[in-house]
């Protein structure tokens, strides 16, 4: 069986029932990332195109770097080693991926996080996610001609901790990217309407303020 290429994490962070979704989300803890610090200006722009091939492909990308090259047009050859040992790409092989280890009785207890430990590590890592979507929220005004009609953050945030402040962190992964794409069809609706001249089909979101747009919950029945 011919080997392929795999985005590390693809399915987790990219939420389609599109297999090719016209976009992909870049999100911007990657800029924390020690690893992607690490690369050269070149490859970080190989990496992020061969994140949009993997939305092209199912993340099945043939392990050809000459075909890569040419379908992500780049002028220069593509290190796909550099990305497999930094551990963005998984080579796959038909076979049990090599990264994979199978787990005993003792490497589960060497592995084990208390629970109160773990609730704590989780409320870390739950925090950027109303940052994403403040920062797609602000875009999205901007995109439309709102100047500063953002709403205050702080109500913002107060109302999306209460709301969604007990989920855990899957559950907020999954709600954060929902409501993101949700924003995104909203305004881009109403930014396409705007061109043509016509009502767009979400006019009441236009001037709404985001503490009202997360207690509505419109992305649950859009």
């Amino acid at each position: 069986m011919n080997s392929y290429l795999k985005v590390k994490n693809w399915d987790e962070f990219q939420h389609y029932s599109n297999r090719t979704p016209p976009w992909i989300k870049l999100h911007n803890s990657l800029l924390d990332d020690y690893e992607f610090e690490l690369l050269s200006d070149v490859a970080k722009g190989h990496l992020l195109c061969i994140w949009m091939l993997a939305s092209r492909t199912g993340n099945k990308i043939p392990n050809n770097p000459q075909w890569i090259k040419k379908k992500i047009g780049a002028s220069s050859n593509v290190d796909l080693q550099t990305f497999l040992d930094a551990g963005f790409l998984m080579l796959h092989t038909g076979e049990q991926d090599a990264s994979k280890v199978l787990h005993n009785e003792e490497q589960d207890a060497t592995n084990y996080v208390p629970p109160e430990e773990k609730r704590r590590e989780e409320e870390k890592d739950k925090r950027p996610f109303f940052d994403v979507f403040w920062k797609n929220w602000i875009h999205a005004k901007k995109q439309i001609g709102l100047g500063g009609n953002y709403g205050a953050r702080s109500d913002a945030l107060k109302k999306w901790n209460t709301l969604f402040g007990k989920l855990s962190f899957d559950e907020m992964e999954k709600l954060t990217d929902d409501i993101v794409d949700f924003t995104m069809l909203v305004y881009g609706d109403i930014l396409e309407a705007d061109s043509e001249n016509r009502q767009p089909k979400f006019f009441n979101f236009r001037n709404m303020y985001p503490q009202k747009f997360l207690a509505t919950k419109g992305w649950e029945n859009e």
